[in-house]
């Protein structure tokens, strides 16, 4: 990248008219068009996301949790616990969103945005290293529709990653400084005298350094901005090497001494110990080379075209460096892309800096095939015509590429039923008393003014083929710390079996309370699960009926009103059924409130005091109401009602026994009201104090 530029054939364009010059430019504003289109879809896609109040992906939450933790002082680096299991990621991202939120607020928009403007300065890196007028006496068009070609290009892979650009997620953030330390690294290594000179690569080194701080795959880049500044200028590379090792490993050795070493410990040893998959690793190849041949092959061939000039016309133009720039990065990334997906737990966006590059690449190997036409075509008239054909040629399978990958941006944009169910969701979160734990989405435990815990991935990355223990965990679901859990589809109940042992599916949400995810795992909530506790009553106390059968046995249901069986969910028409034992519970509420029944037990003897049992519901004791029955009286000797304000919320209530002491007696619970229902649980009688 050193050689000087080679003296071009020119042709004199001072008198060329307006009609001229925009002749020569129509075929390029052509092949640039689909270009242009697939960033509009782009751009539509993320003006329809930006502001969605939910998560789009199921980590997005979790990562406004970091920013959270960072901004109040408690850092992320620690033990594992049931508060916190930080992601397998250096803290740049989090820390700076953590930074930004005391002026924007901690939002989604505002993490959202920050990847947009990710995306802008990716925009501005390409121009400046592809669309440049530097190149001497060269046209300009191919260089400028090389650089929209390049974005154009890596807009159409949004589908293809899953609509990773725009998200809460460090990758468009790690994405931009890279490139554009890269792109600017070779100019900073070669201009500038003394310490002028040192300090652009200095800042070069920092930017790359701090790119290990955003996700770990940076030291790749690291390395590749060394052998940049040693083609470029070889003097200035112990100031790169020098700054990139004070910061990094000085970086590194700051967060291990204040997190006791868990800062390595979690962004090395546990993501170390994950699996790694052989077959994704080699199959990432052909995603990244074959995703869009085009580029792929116009990338090839240019090599060939370059190799040739070289050995038949001498030194190559200086309007080839930014090609060579980008196809040696693009290798890097291709096999940093490969190295991310034959991680476990990875996903299409491990892609991205490969789907970029790779189009940095196609677009800046127009104006190198424009320069080398030149020098092919010598002395003859019109070299520009020639130079023109020849990148156009290539110009236009990239072109073709772009229309061909169009894509539905709709199917990215969240929609207003997603809006209004993540709404009717965080409400009802807020309505459960105490704490609550969703694995899936912390986030929507701050929106309902609850406090975040640890996030699923936390405890798959900790737990999974490892003998980590998250403390607390155990404890927290055997003692039902939680009032509930709010479940995805998949959760954490697949990975950690206490959870089925110390809680129960309650209620499953309906479809109106399940917003939907654009962008990842297609999991959304699912259910509320509340804690299973065992019909264990106090001394004095003995279970008389628990409803914990799977059919009704010796109960007679007469009506509707009390279905089949008891039940283990929360049926359409109640609120969350909380405060029954064990994993069932009787219930009134089949076919709705406007259904009748009564549901009456088998002979017991009442010997003893009192009888006491779980009930909720409606209120109107004239029709909603339990009753003890003395076998063969006309009336009941007890009655009690739920207690105000009523709910499904199941509380005790107390029938005396008085004298019907030493009786037969049966139990009646009563639905008459067309407009409400009942909820019962846990009959115990006392016999003791």
């Amino acid at each position: 990248m050193t050689s000087e530029p080679v003296s071009l054939p020119t042709a004199s364009v001072g008198g060329e008219t307006w009609q001229t010059r925009a002749l020569r430019a129509l075929p390029w504003v052509i092949v640039a068009l689909p270009a242009l289109y697939q960033l509009g879809l782009l751009a539509t896609a993320i003006a329809g996301r930006i502001g969605y109040p939910y998560d789009l992906e199921w980590m997005e939450g979790g990562m406004l949790h970091h920013a959270q933790r960072i901004r109040a002082g408690l850092g992320i680096y620690g033990p594992p616990s049931i508060d916190f299991i930080p992601y397998l990621y250096t803290p740049l991202y989090p820390s700076l969103l953590a930074l930004l939120s005391g002026a924007f607020g901690l939002t989604y928009t505002l993490g959202r945005m920050f990847s947009v403007l990710a995306l802008v300065g990716i925009a501005v890196s390409s121009f400046a290293s592809i669309g440049s007028r530097r190149w001497g006496h060269l046209h300009h068009e191919p260089a400028i529709a090389g650089a929209l070609l390049a974005l154009g290009l890596f807009a159409s892979t949004y589908p293809f990653v899953e609509g990773w650009f725009d998200l809460v997620r460090a990758d468009t953030f790690f994405l931009w400084i890279v490139t554009a330390a890269i792109a600017g690294l070779p100019r900073w290594s070669r201009i500038g005298t003394g310490i002028h000179g040192h300090g652009r690569v200095a800042a070069g080194a920092a930017m790359l350094a701090l790119a290990f701080f955003t996700k770990q795959t940076g030291i790749f880049y690291v390395a590749l901005g060394g052998m940049i500044v040693m083609i470029v200028n070889w003097r200035r590379l112990a100031t790169y090497v020098g700054v990139a090792a004070l910061i990094g490993l000085g970086g590194t050795a700051l967060l291990n001494a204040t997190t006791k070493g868990w800062f390595w410990i979690y962004i090395r040893k546990i993501h170390a110990a994950h699996d790694f998959n052989m077959e994704r690793f080699w199959k990432s190849f052909e995603h990244e080379l074959w995703h869009i041949p085009a580029l792929t092959l116009v990338i090839a061939a240019t090599g060939v075209v370059l190799i040739a000039t070289r050995i038949a016309k001498g030194p190559l133009p200086r309007a080839v460096h930014a090609y060579l720039l980008w196809t040696a990065t693009f290798v890097v990334s291709v096999i940093v892309g490969a190295i991310g997906w034959g991680t476990e737990f990875a996903h299409f966006n491990a892609y991205m800096p490969a789907f970029l590059h790779g189009g940095l690449a196609a677009g800046a190997a127009l104006p190198a095939l424009y320069a080398c036409a030149r020098i092919w075509w010598g002395d003859r008239k019109h070299p520009e015509l020639a130079g023109n054909a020849v990148a156009l040629a290539a110009a236009i399978p990239l072109a073709i590429a772009c229309w061909t990958h169009r894509w539905n941006p709709q199917r990215f944009i969240p929609k207003d039923a997603d809006r209004a169910a993540g709404a009717k969701l965080v409400e009802r979160i807020k309505a459960i008393p105490g704490d609550v734990w969703m694995p899936s989405h912390p986030w929507y435990l701050h929106l309902a003014g609850k406090t975040p815990h640890v996030h699923r991935m936390g405890i798959k990355d900790v737990t999974h083929r490892q003998s980590n223990v998250v403390l607390g965990l155990d404890e927290a679901l055997r003692t039902h710390a939680f009032s509930a859990l709010v479940l995805d589809e998949r959760d954490v109940n697949l990975e950690v079996g206490q959870v089925n042992q110390y809680y129960r599916p309650a209620l499953t949400l309906p479809e109106d309370e399940r917003p939907r995810l654009y962008t990842g795992a297609t999991i959304r909530p699912a259910s509320i699960w509340v804690p299973a506790i065992a019909a264990a009553p106090p001394a004095g106390a003995h279970v008389l009926f628990d409803f914990e059968a799977m059919e009704w046995g010796e109960w007679t249901a007469s009506g509707a009103a009390w279905g089949k069986r008891p039940e283990a969910e929360t049926l359409p028409g109640q609120a969350l059924v909380t405060g029954s034992g064990g994993r069932r519970f009787a219930t009134s509420i089949h076919g709705g409130d406007a259904a009748i029944g009564r549901l009456t037990s088998p002979p017991f003897m009442l010997d003893g005091e009192r009888l006491t049992l779980s009930l909720g519901g409606g209120t109107d004791a004239t029709k909603l109401r339990v009753e003890l029955w003395v076998v063969g009286d006309k009336a009941p000797v007890a009655t009690a009602s739920v207690p105000e304000p009523g709910g499904d919320a199941l509380r005790r209530v107390t029938l005396p026994i008085g004298d019907a002491r030493g009786k037969q007696a049966k139990l009646v619970l009563v639905d008459d009201s067309t407009v409400g229902h009942l909820d019962a649980d846990d009959v115990w009688i006392w016999r003791g104090n």
